[in-house]
């Protein structure tokens, strides 16, 4: 992971924190690929892709969680979820973009909850 990637997640996990998450895993890696952050709120298991940008240069962040991207992250988090046996608890995918200044100062964090879904047209197992 790249050190700007670091610092994105860093600071998205203490403005997780900030607004009452609990930090379930950091940097879930499986053979399908990895969650950047999961975390659980008022009863839901959230799971969050974090992208962090110095500039627009390379695009928007947000333009990076693309459907394929989001088709890694589904897989791994239904894993997580039957790894765990949490397929009862709802759950939700959420996307957080973090702006950072030369210095890597945090500039702006955008929290775009329920950025995609699980649903019968996105499911990959189907």
């Amino acid at each position: 992971m790249s050190n700007i990637g670091k610092i994105g997640e860093e600071a998205a996990s203490k403005y997780l924190k900030a607004k009452g998450y609990r930090i379930r895993e950091i940097n879930y890696r499986t053979f399908l690929g990895e969650i950047d952050i999961i975390s659980e709120y008022k009863n839901n298991i959230i799971f969050v892709e974090v992208k962090t940008r110095c500039s627009d240069k390379f695009g928007y962040p947000e333009e990076a969680v693309n459907f394929i991207k989001q088709k890694k992250i589904i897989k791994n988090a239904l894993n997580y979820l039957a790894k765990y046996h949490l397929g009862q608890i709802n759950s939700r995918f959420d996307v957080i973009l973090i702006k950072i200044s030369k210095p890597k100062t945090i500039k702006d964090i955008k929290h775009i909850k329920n950025a995609f879904y699980l649903d019968s047209n996105n499911n990959p197992f189907n």
